[in-house]
């Protein structure tokens, strides 16, 4: 399964914009472990360090969700943060 890109028009229109946040995140989490996992078991050059790497930017991620969601309500108001300018 996959998870639709965030602002994919279909998907945000009928759903709740920090479901898709966190849908996103999770999968991108689920990926990253997987990876994790893969670079600790591969047997390469500096597995443990790619394996913990892997870990930090999975935490990064869900961090940046958290976030994201916490900012979410206003800018649903239609007040939009400065955080969340382009």
């Amino acid at each position: 399964m996959t998870i639709p890109a965030f602002g994919d028009p279909a998907i945000v229109s009928t759903c709740d914009p920090i479901a898709v946040i966190r849908a996103r995140a999770v999968a991108d989490v689920r990926c990253l472990r997987a990876l994790a996992r893969a670079a600790y078991r591969d047997g390469s050059p500096k597995a443990d360090l790619r394996s913990a790497n892997a870990r930090a930017a999975a935490r990064q991620v869900l961090d940046q969700a958290r976030r994201l969601s916490a900012l979410r309500p206003p800018a649903s108001n239609g007040v939009r943060p400065a955080e969340m300018a382009d």
